[in-house]
């Protein structure tokens, strides 16, 4: 693709103005272009174009996937489990919690028993938690980049899949450096461009909503050039999350050029692109078993972008399955492709005899409580299935040798 992009454009990271187009996602609606800093290697995606009005909950494999603002609720425990030692070293903290969508994380806090004083920073008056009537926790309805907070007040700031919306993470997390006190704690948490290398990925990755796509070495490298020194490392077996705990640095450091990571980051967005389409065409093969199991009361468990790829990509005919269920999506949507989303209690009465775990992460959790619901089902997963397809032509490439 063309190096041209919008007009005066830099990286947000380095300033930089060596932004090469590298990827276009299909189906974006706010016409977004993914881009690579050749200086540093921060992946952004132009034009920035953060502020548009509120759209309907998506609940698609696409580029216009969003607003269901239940993905922080995954994440509040990995925070609290690196903070909890640290806050009960600090008396009565001061926390800033930037983003906090339905209040998972200050929920996971008041497990804690803190004499916490929290502030609550959360644009979207539609998904405010319960700790908006609480008089001990000061709410703010406004978007981060709009608030002015004092100088020095905070012991701790929680961001958690915030700064990838943002249209200048660095501007931000600069203002984080400032209202943090010495040697205050910043926790962060974005999604991680590792999962590019997911070997069954068959959802658009870069999707409107997220403007930047962070590696371990970018997000650290901002981390740097905004003040901030990282005090723990990444957790390096989960490749869709990247949670950092950073402190205040006396002094703002530099990052530096780093033109490895930015031809990494050229090699993986590749991949994926092969590796997207490709998955895609297998995922027809997929949807044709399955809907060859449909006889043996077929469920899917499982209803979010996976499911959503299998009928648009694979052209799986959703209503051959017996019914449809997922923990968390019976809260926000009533039916995906024509078929109700039902809650797995309702697993028993259904009759099914095989359930399809449409889940990467939660694969062995959802087989856990199905066989406790009905213990002779047959559960298969997602990530089998999309196996056996690339076993298939290794296996018929070996046997005619």
């Amino acid at each position: 693709m063309s190096s041209t992009t919008e007009a005066s454009a830099l990286c947000d990271c380095c300033g930089s103005d060596r932004l090469e187009a590298i990827y276009r996602p299909e189906d974006s609606e706010r016409g977004l272009t993914v881009h690579l800093c050749r200086h540093c290697g921060l992946v952004q995606s132009l034009p920035r174009v953060d502020r548009v009005p509120r759209r309907e909950t998506r609940v698609s494999s696409g580029a216009d996937w969003g607003n269901v603002r239940y993905g922080k609720g995954f994440r509040a425990a990995a925070a609290i489990d690196r903070l909890a030692r640290r806050l009960a070293d600090i008396a009565r903290p001061a926390i800033l919690d930037v983003g906090a969508s339905r209040g998972a994380f200050i929920e996971a806090l008041r497990t804690l028993g803190l004499d916490a004083r929290v502030t609550a920073v959360e644009p979207d008056m539609r998904v405010l938690g319960d700790y908006a009537r609480d008089e001990t926790i000061e709410t703010i309805c406004e978007r981060i980049e709009d608030v002015d907070l004092p100088s020095e007040a905070f012991d701790l700031v929680h961001s958690c899949h915030t700064l990838e919306h943002l249209r200048s993470p660095a501007a931000t997390l600069r203002d984080h450096w400032r209202v943090l006190k010495p040697g205050g704690l910043l926790y962060v948490d974005v999604p991680n461009l590792a999962f590019l290398a997911s070997p069954n990925v068959v959802e658009e990755w870069f999707i409107d909503k997220h403007l930047y796509h962070f590696s371990n070495d970018t997000l650290g490298a901002l981390l740097r050039a905004t003040g901030f020194r990282a005090v723990s490392l990444p957790d390096p077996r989960d490749t869709e999350n990247i949670a950092l705990l950073a402190v205040k640095a006396t002094k703002e450091e530099a990052a530096d050029a780093n033109d490895p990571v930015a031809r990494s980051a050229l090699r993986l967005v590749a991949r994926y692109k092969e590796r997207l389409g490709a998955n895609r065409e297998a995922l027809k093969t997929v949807a044709h078993r399955l809907e060859a199991m449909a006889g043996d009361g077929l469920v899917i468990w499982g209803a979010g972008r996976l499911f959503d790829a299998l009928v648009r990509y694979g052209g799986f005919d959703a209503s051959r399955c017996a019914a449809l269920v997922d923990r968390h999506l019976p809260a926000y949507v009533g039916e995906r492709h024509g078929v109700a989303v039902l809650h797995p209690r309702d697993l028993p009465r259904l009759g099914a005899r095989t359930v399809v775990a449409m889940s990467r992460t939660f694969a062995g959790e959802i087989e856990r409580e199905a066989k406790e619901l009905v213990p002779d089902i047959k559960v298969v997963s997602f990530a089998w299935l999309m196996a056996e397809q690339a076993a298939a032509p290794l296996a018929a490439a070996q046997g005619g040798r």
